[in-house]
């Protein structure tokens, strides 16, 4: 890494005319910063705060850019940007309007901003993300990977070649983002969770996958790998430390609360959320992790900071911008283990709500371009509710406030096809950052060229004599000969040569560039030098070359990976190993470890038997670790025995054991209820169950917790060992008590215990939903409710507590209701709350008489919470109803159009007061029963876990946002807390949150209750929903002070120490 000091700092010679003045933040001293530019009289730049001792100026304004998104400079310091129209479409609007583009913009007077604009592709999907190399701009612009050419020089890109094809989408930008360069020279890009699917060029599918991935190729497309992956949401942009390692941001790495990150991406790692991915990626164990979490702020560009010219001690640091609350921060990294720790600098923050930086960049100069894209983007964006195309975006530039930069920072000056080779060399260790880029990549056109044999003896001799700086260089110049397939057999032979010996270099850093650069060679000779650095006393450079000699498939190196294992200092080079040995196949070896006296080794071979193609693993081999004293060796044989479940039935007997075993049901408390599941077809582990069941009181643990695994199995025939007990259960006095019994009843084949449940509903001593829950289990009617079943339903809604009306709501709107129940409940339908009156109307879509639909409209008219309803909830009832009703309902819909027009008014009064709010007020307002927010939403230990967790709201969300967010909530759905109806096979339609879904089970967050299990065999449909669970109709249930008031209390909603400041002795030095 080179961090330079460009000479003395003089007068700002880039920047006109900047006013700057004092301001403090959260304790930092800072600059606010405007700036003079010819951007139209309506466009105003953004107030920026930044640290002491760095200015802000406009690098690009409208109407030079509009919508900017990506960016990124070519050799010669030009920047192409992928510009928006400020359009908001889907995946087939945007194939068939084609309205984005990407420009070319020249700074021609070289004062720091750009004047001249060019451009350089149109008729462009939607481009996310652009690197130049080797002439050409490469982009992702879905559902192709491009490689864009201007062969005539005239800044107009006529050669359109899709390199990678093809990868879904839908034009919420949670898709390929890139590309972006490797010390390799190979180009990597991310893709969101939509998909792939590749074909050679006789059409044969070569790939398919529905995860989340991160690709590379080399610059012709040839050599397509997929790096790693996962069930992440969204990868946005990487880049690469100076020994290879790829760092980046991800949205949604995590759910439940959301957690966007920033993460280290290890090759052939399997991250989470989605468990789906499991199926189609092999794993190395538990899915890995993020290298810092940042909460939900909806990370998107970075950039690793190689200069140092802003401060010398952020040199390797990475910049990150957070679009959500319009903020850029710095990330320091600090080696790790075999990994990296992280801590979160604050770097700049916009005073306005409409800033939202997309992309961050390092000009050769040493200053930071800044891409805010403006207010146009709303889909699947919590901060963007409503879009704002007049809201235009710009480039900022962030310099030292006294700068006039390195002198010819790209190298210009320099006469590169005379300059000898020896010189050439040399320029792999000058201070600035394009040169040393330029150098290394002329050295590789030389070394395929005639003069290779002098180029070779320049870079041994700097492989011998240069610094570590110049060392590790020339390791990234020798893999790009290698790796780019054009070298003749001598400069392979010596390029191979220089690898292994850098492999033994005194620098950690060099050995480092040398294990990860072997990663794609995959060259023979290369193979004896891996193996023996395996022992390097460095763990990251151990883990490379794991992952090297794996990629390699070198057979010989099985044995000394396994070896490694116990040493692994973390989980990331346990991947690495296990990983290694996956990919090389060769079962004989890791059979053999299977029996090693080494725990680590045991499990590590256990699972790379399993992964592994060629994998020839036993049920004798996994079944009697189910019960092995290592509590992580016992984890992964469950996992592993999970998915194979030919191999169930041989579990009998550990199943039996544990139940028998009064110990067990505490030191297995964790794995009894999965191998207890999957047998409770194997008629001595039903016996046990029941056993067990009867023995022992319903306020045991063991004995709940069984009971929930009945409840977990549908058609599940029940044991005659089990009446006694669940019949007994069902005349407990406990409420408690008969719900779980009532659960595990309802499941069994051939409802034998119908009578029993009848008694229960019909009993007067039991609450009412539980005796709605007993005669919906006793007449396994599926979406049909009986009479007593709907008269209960009905008295809950007329005579419960508020909490029993939405759950009674809920139970109907999940069911099909006769046309008769359907009139009973008609006069309930004027007095219901928001939150019951949208489920009380679901059913009514159903109705086709005129006169019902009739008086459905005439009812809701006068119906109390009307306005709370979202347009598009009463559009869905109403839209198939008979055409006589359709007019009334058209007026229906018309007021609800107004109240929208009403709350986007009300909102601009509420702004101008939201000063006068009251935290305090706002902290009882949110656990209170009036607004009912806690009971989906979580803030630190209290609340629900329905909706996404507040904890750190204030800390990415402006008022603005907040209050738009309470007042129109189906605009603000965050991604990944999308509701879905889920249509069954027996007619019900239930309506929630996904919460999980592992391929054979959905397991459904419903706005009321605890989760549901549904599996995946009784789905017929997963329908996304646009309305969000959380009802409308606040601003009409609090009092304008009220939402102020909440707005203060949510506003004070943070995480404490998550966003730090810099200590004054790191600030820039003027």
């Amino acid at each position: 890494m080179k961090c330079a000091s460009f000479g003395t700092p003089g007068p700002a010679g880039r920047v006109r005319d900047v006013a700057c003045f004092s301001l403090v933040l959260i304790g930092l001293s800072v600059s606010a910063v405007t700036a003079e530019s010819s951007q139209p009289a309506k466009w105003r730049p953004a107030a920026l705060r930044v640290p002491k001792g760095l200015m802000v100026s406009v690098a690009a304004a409208p109407p030079l850019v509009r919508h900017p998104t990506f960016a990124c400079f070519d050799d010669r310091g030009r920047l192409y940007v992928c510009e928006n129209a400020g359009v908001n479409l889907s995946a087939a609007e945007l194939e068939k309007q084609l309205p984005n583009r990407i420009l070319r913009l020249e700074d021609t007077d070289g004062d720091g901003a750009f004047e001249k604009r060019t451009v350089f592709a149109d008729r462009m999907t939607f481009p996310m993300g652009c690197v130049w190399f080797r002439g050409a701009l490469y982009v992702a612009s879905p559902p192709h990977i491009w490689r864009l050419t201007d062969a005539n020089g005239d800044g107009v890109a006529e050669r359109r070649e899709k390199l990678v094809s093809r990868f879904g989408y839908t034009g919420n930008a949670a898709s390929i983002h890139g590309c972006f360069l490797g010390p390799d020279g190979r180009l990597y890009w991310t893709d969101g969770f939509h998909g792939h699917e590749f074909r050679d060029a006789q059409g044969k599918n070569v790939s398919r996958r529905s995860g989340s991935y991160l690709f590379s190729c080399r610059p012709d497309g040839g050599d397509l790998q997929i790096f790693c992956g996962g069930g992440m949401d969204n990868p946005v942009e990487v880049d690469f430390t100076s020994t290879g390692e790829m760092l980046g941001t991800v949205n949604i790495l995590y759910t439940r609360p959301r957690v966007d990150c920033f993460v280290h991406w290890l090759f052939g790692g399997a991250y989470p959320h989605r468990e789906r991915i499991l199926q189609e990626w092999k794993t190395t164990g538990e899915l890995l992790g993020p290298v810092y979490r940042f909460g939900h702020v909806a990370v998107s560009g970075t950039v690793r900071y190689r200069s140092g010219v802003l401060s010398r001690a952020w040199c390797d640091d990475f910049f990150v911008t957070f679009f959500n609350s319009g903020k850029v921060a710095r990330i320091e990294l600090e080696p790790r283990g075999s990994t990296f720790a992280a801590l979160q600098r604050e770097f700049l923050v916009a005073e306005s709500p409409d800033f939202h930086p997309t992309d961050v960049l390092e000009d050769a100069d040493g200053s930071l371009l800044i891409v805010d894209t403006g207010g146009w983007f709303y889909r699947g964006c919590p901060t963007s509710q409503f879009a704002k195309p007049d809201v235009l975006g710009g480039i900022y530039r962030i310099a030292p406030s006294a700068f006039d930069g390195p002198s010819d920072p790209r190298g210009a000056a320099i006469a590169w096809h005379r300059v000898d080779s020896h010189r050439l060399v040399e320029l792999l260790d000058d201070p600035r950052p394009a040169v040393r880029d330029r150098a290394r990549e002329e050295c590789v056109r030389r070394g395929t060229g005639k003069n290779a044999d002098e180029l070779l003896r320049a870079l041994d001799d700097g492989l011998q004599q240069g610094s570590a700086e110049l060392r590790r260089n020339v390791v990234w110049v020798v893999v790009r000969l290698l790796g780019g397939g054009q070298s003749d057999a001598a400069v392979s032979r010596r390029g191979a040569d220089f690898v292994t010996r850098a492999l033994r270099d005194p620098d950690r850093s060099v050995r480092h560039a040398a294990a990860r650069g072997a990663l794609f060679l995959r060259d023979h000779r290369l193979l004896p030098g891996l193996r023996r650095a395996l022992n390097d006393t460095d763990p990251a450079v151990r883990r490379c070359v794991a992952a090297s000699l794996g990629h390699a498939r070198d057979a010989d190196a099985v044995p000394l990976l396994l070896k490694r294992v116990p040493a692994a200092v973390d989980r990331e080079e346990e991947h690495a190993l296990i990983f290694a040995m996956i990919e090389i196949d060769q079962p004989a070896p890791v059979r053999a470890a299977l029996n090693d006296p080494d725990v680590a080794i045991r499990r590590a071979a256990l699972i790379a038997m399993d992964q592994m193609d060629h994998g020839d693993l036993a049920t004798s081999d996994v079944v009697p670790l189910l019960d092995a004293e290592d509590a992580r060796l016992r984890q992964t044989a469950l996992s592993i025995w999970l998915h194979h479940p030919k191999w169930y039935s041989a579990a009998a007997d550990v199943a039996l054991r544990w139940l028998r075993s009064p110990s067990a049901w505490r030191q297995r408390s964790n794995e009894l209820p999965t191998v207890v599941h999957a047998l409770l077809n194997e008629e001595p582990v039903a016996a046990a169950v029941g056993q067990v069941v009867a023995r022992t009181a319903p306020e045991r643990r063991i004995h709940r917790t069984l009971l929930e695994v009945i409840a977990r199995r549908s058609g599940i025939p029940m044991h005659d060992s089990w009446r006694g007990p669940l019949v007994r259960d069902l005349s407990s006095d406990t409420p408690e008590v008969v719900r779980a019994a009532i659960a595990a009843a309802a499941r069994l084949q051939g409802n034998p215990l119908r009578d029993v449940l009848r008694q229960v509903g019909e009993s007067r001593d039991m609450p009412r939903l539980v005796r709605v829950a007993a005669l919906r289990a006793a007449s396994g009617s599926g979406a049909r409710l009986d009479d007593a079943t709907f008269s209960l339903l009905r008295e809950a809604l007329q005579q419960g507590t508020p909490r029993e009306r939405r759950q009674a709501a809920a139970m109907i709107g999940s069911a099909s209701p006769t046309e008769r129940q359907l009139r009973a409940l008609l006069p309930l339908l004027r007095d219901a709350g928001p939150a019951v009156l949208r489920e009380l109307i679901r059913p009514f879509a159903r109705v086709r008489s005129p006169q019902l639909a009739a008086d459905f409209v005439e009812t809701m008219a006068g119906a109390r919470a009307l306005t709370s309803l979202e347009p598009s909830e009463l559009s869905d009832v109403v839209k198939r109803f008979p055409s006589t009703a359709l007019p009334a309902a058209n007026q229906l819909l018309e007021r609800l159009r107004q109240e929208q027009q009403r709350r986007v008014a009300l909102l601009d009064q509420l702004l101008g007061a939201l000063a006068t709010g009251d935290p305090k007020r706002g902290e009882a307002i949110f656990f209170s029963e009036k607004a009912k927010c806690s009971t989906c939403h979580r803030i630190g230990q209290r609340g629900g876990r329905i909706g996404p967790d507040l904890t750190g709201i204030g800390e990415n969300r402006s008022p603005m946002d907040l209050l738009e967010s309470i007042v129109f909530p189906s605009a603000t759905i965050v991604r990944d807390y999308e509701p879905y109806a889920v249509v069954l096979a027996d007619g019900r339609v239930l309506t929630g949150l996904i919460a999980r879904d592992d391929g054979h089970v959905v397991t459904l967050q419903p706005a009321e209750g605890p989760p549901v299990e549904l599996d995946r065999a009784n789905i017929e449909a997963i329908v996304p929903q646009t309305v969000s669970l959380m009802p409308s109709g606040f601003d009409k249930q609090l009092t304008r002070q009220q939402l102020i008031d909440l707005v203060a209390f949510l506003r004070t909603c943070r995480r404490g120490a998550r966003a730090l400041q810099p200590p004054a002795d790191e600030l820039p030095v003027p």
